[in-house]
């Protein structure tokens, strides 16, 4: 698995993604472990979606990410 760039909170070593699971079509959490081998530290991190930039033009049912106030909302109203 490949790091995203959070960093160990103790020694600041880039921890190794060792598993994963899906929560929600959303989010999902990550266990991460430390490379630095006097840490040792092992910590479970989320990943979410956290709101739409851009809509999808293949949008899938029950899936409702909130939009950015930074939309384009004159793009979302061509779409209707």
């Amino acid at each position: 698995m490949r790091n995203i760039g959070l960093r160990c909170p103790h020694c600041s070593i880039l921890p190794r993604a060792v598993k994963s699971r899906p929560m929600s079509a959303l989010m999902k959490e990550i266990t991460y472990m430390c490379q630095n081998p006097e840490c040792g530290f092992c910590f479970v991190a989320r990943l979410e979606i956290a709101r739409t930039l851009s809509i999808s033009s293949i949008s899938k049912p029950g899936v409702d990410v909130p939009l950015s106030q930074h939309i384009n909302w004159s793009a979302i109203q061509q779409l209707s």
